[in-house]
């Protein structure tokens, strides 16, 4: 008993070539687009480091008024109350004013 085997010569058929350099060149292009122009490519991390830049800048500036805030807690909250504090603090509660201070109206709407 004699068996055949078939060899199937896939390097001959000038399709397979065609076919594999297609293959090729449609992920080179795939990936090669997608590192440059996606979501996270090259050209879009210029864009990003302006957004980081703005949000440390706009962090820097709600760190500063926090620490203000924080500076007027502690003259309120400790045992001596700053006495210009009290005062800042009664005229805009109570609307009270000195003879000599000077008004200025402005309209809020």
């Amino acid at each position: 008993m004699v068996l055949k085997l078939r060899v199937y010569k896939s390097h001959n058929n000038p399709l397979n070539y065609f076919g594999s350099f297609v293959l090729l060149g449609t992920l080179v292009a795939f990936f090669g687009f997608h590192s440059l122009a996606g979501e996270r490519g090259l050209l879009v991390l210029d864009n990003l480091d302006r957004k980081i830049a703005s949000a440390q800048e706009h962090l820097y500036l709600l760190e500063k008024k926090n620490a203000e805030i924080e500076a007027r807690i502690v003259l309120i909250s400790s045992d001596l109350i700053d006495k210009d504090i009290l005062e800042e603090m009664v005229r805009r509660e109570l609307g009270l004013f000195a003879e000599n201070d000077v008004l200025v109206l402005t309209n809020r709407n």
